[in-house]
């Protein structure tokens, strides 16, 4: 996986949370791979809005609706995990792979780069 922030801490969790989304793939994957996102995820997100509440980050409002969009749509996947199979784990992992790259290298670099500049790494 490429490196998807020069903050380290956001980094190491982007990782996790892409290969989790990996696991989903699995034939084997179920809702318990699915609480595993969820749980990953709330906790990156609370730690990168933490961190834009206290230095005052300008375009939080913005980046806690996305954040808000993601465990709308992890939520709506979890009340169907029992229907999983092959074609549907591909197209969940497909779906949040594909968003979360695009949050990841989109909204935030705001965030990456707003930090960076307060020197607070």
């Amino acid at each position: 996986m490429r490196k998807t922030s020069e903050i380290i801490w956001q980094d190491a969790q982007h990782q996790v949370l892409f290969e989790i989304l990996d696991l989903i793939k699995d034939s084997r994957a179920d809702e318990e791979v699915l609480n595993r996102l969820k749980d990953y995820t709330e906790n990156h997100f609370a730690l990168e809005e933490r961190y834009m509440q206290e230095l005052g980050f300008p375009g939080m409002a913005e980046h806690i609706e996305s954040h808000d969009r993601f465990r709308k749509e992890i939520d709506q996947l979890m009340g169907h995990a029992e229907a999983w199979d092959d074609q549907f784990r591909e197209i969940i992992a497909t779906f949040l792979t594909e968003w979360l790259t695009r949050h990841v290298f989109g909204i935030d670099k705001e965030l990456e780069t707003f930090i960076y500049h307060c020197d607070i790494r």
